[in-house]
């Protein structure tokens, strides 16, 4: 019987307490420290959850013959990723659908008191990057419950001054993100979803990995950790892009990754497929409320369409009432940059920068 390797680990307050395979259990470690934040840890929740990855072809192939016999139901928790969804005991269980692009090669499994599984068939593909998506979906479920509102949003720390990069895929998050971190060694907090606090006072991250197309690669300096720019597509808008994790990231600019920072400046980028001069301005509290109504991700989230391994706790209505208690808030309390920039414009890394240095409070 193989032996297991037991740990802790914090993220965005919430205690996980992970169990892995010995033999799997090294892989598992390196993956999951380059999601983990160095420095300015989030205050903790005071909640806890178990998690178990394990890899076993008996129990694998056991389980697989089990939830295919079982009634089952299609859900689709993540944009474009259908699973199965059926109840063995007191167990759920969550199979990739067949016929999909998902690989069948993991189960996800959670029992009566909330603990979690990641179920391996051994030699699974990147096997180490399920245990993330059980994280991230706690620490959502966690968060809203806390009174947090999450947005599609990247986030940075300039010497403590924490920025929330807020907009909708391909207008410029992870551009202006890469400026900060290129010109000015800001800090990662965040790349694709944003946490802010109830008094609209702190920014936090969920760990995801930073993608990074290959038109923001290109405006900058080759730097060991980046893959070079020729490899990705340069076409603004592409869907192909790097993608590296927070510790990748952060180790090629020489920054640090961190959890959390006082909010004190949100930028909304509107970047164009043209060589537009950049021109930044503050938006009035209307157009800013409007801009962050957009990409305010509680209750509903474009990608994470239904709560899964963690139950949410709290009504649709509650959460949409406190989410927009919370942009009125932060309109009237963080000021809010627009950046309106052509991507082909010269210097555009640099000019970001600058635009967004010279409004920090």
């Amino acid at each position: 019987m193989t032996g297991t390797e037991t740990a802790t680990a914090l993220s965005a307050g919430h205690r996980f307490h992970l169990a892995t395979d010995a033999a799997f259990d090294a892989a598992q470690a390196r993956y999951l420290r380059a999601f983990v934040p160095e420095t300015q840890l989030a205050p903790p929740c005071g909640e806890e959850t178990a998690v178990r990855v394990r890899h076993d072809v008996a129990l694998f192939q056991d389980r697989m013959v089990r939830i295919a016999g079982a009634a089952s139901l299609t859900v689709v928790p993540f944009r474009g990723e259908p699973y199965h969804r059926c109840q063995l005991d007191e167990v759920t269980w969550w199979r990739p659908a067949p016929g999909t692009h998902l690989p069948q090669d993991h189960l996800y499994a959670r029992d009566a008191a909330g603990r979690q599984e990641v179920l391996l068939k051994p030699g699974a593909e990147r096997g180490e990057r399920y245990l993330m998506r059980v994280v991230r979906e706690v620490v959502l479920r966690c968060s809203e419950s806390r009174g947090w509102t999450s947005f599609h949003a990247a986030a940075a720390a300039l010497d403590d001054r924490g920025v929330l990069i807020a907009a909708p895929s391909g207008a410029g998050k992870t551009t202006v993100l890469t400026a900060l971190a290129a010109h000015h060694r800001a800090d990662l907090i965040a790349s694709d979803r944003a946490l802010v606090t109830v008094d609209a006072a702190m920014v936090t991250g969920v760990p995801i990995s930073v993608r990074i197309g290959g038109g923001t690669l290109s405006a900058l300096n080759p730097r060991a950790g980046l893959p070079r720019p020729h490899a990705l597509p340069r076409a603004f808008g592409s869907a192909h892009k790097a993608a590296l994790t927070p510790h990748e990231f952060a180790g090629a600019f020489s920054c640090r990754v961190r959890e959390t920072a006082p909010l004190r400046l949100i930028v909304v980028p509107r970047l164009r497929d043209d060589d537009q001069a950049l021109s930044s301005h503050i938006l009035g509290a209307l157009r800013a409320r409007t801009a962050l109504t957009a990409v305010c991700c509680t209750p509903h989230d474009e990608d994470w369409l239904e709560p899964w391994f963690a139950v949410r706790t709290r009504p649709e209505a509650d959460l949409a009432r406190q989410a927009a208690a919370l942009i009125d808030s932060l309109v009237t309390a963080v000021p809010v940059l627009q950046i309106t920039a052509g991507v082909h414009s010269p210097n555009l890394l640099e000019k970001i920068a600058s635009a967004v240095t010279g409004r920090l409070t």
